[in-house]
């Protein structure tokens, strides 16, 4: 877990989000958040990387996406031991249309877009509390 100015240590979240506009406020917000930090990767096809690569304490995700879809990515993260209890929040402006796919994985945390970004912020915090 990196560390946050002064030592602290920083919850990483890895946001899956291909619409830059929403991805960079996400990004933004989370990292303003003391004990966050945020990155961002549009790519479907890499995010499963970047959950291993920075160690990701949260991903949020969106469903439709290049490469890969976010349920796509969810039941590889799922499928993997290191991963599988790893919290994931998805964000879509189709939930309503995916909710099938969601009641199937058993998936509960869903935000609809569009969304408040204090209700998001304290979505984050619920999934993944902040280091104390």
């Amino acid at each position: 877990m990196p560390a946050a100015r002064g030592g602290a240590p920083k919850r990483t979240v890895v946001i899956g989000e291909d619409d830059e506009p929403i991805a960079v406020l996400l990004r933004d917000a989370i990292s303003d958040e003391p004990s966050y930090q945020a990155v961002i990767e549009p790519d479907g096809r890499k995010v499963v990387d970047a959950v291993r690569k920075w160690h990701a304490d949260l991903l949020i995700l969106d469903i439709m996406m290049p490469g890969l879809s976010g349920f796509d990515i969810y039941d590889r993260l799922r499928g993997d031991r290191s991963t599988a209890k790893m919290p994931i929040l998805f964000i879509s402006a189709a939930v309503g249309h995916f909710a099938e796919d969601f009641l199937r994985r058993g998936i509960t945390d869903v935000i609809a877009k569009p969304f408040d970004l204090n209700d998001f912020l304290e979505r984050v915090h619920a999934a993944c509390p902040p280091v104390r």
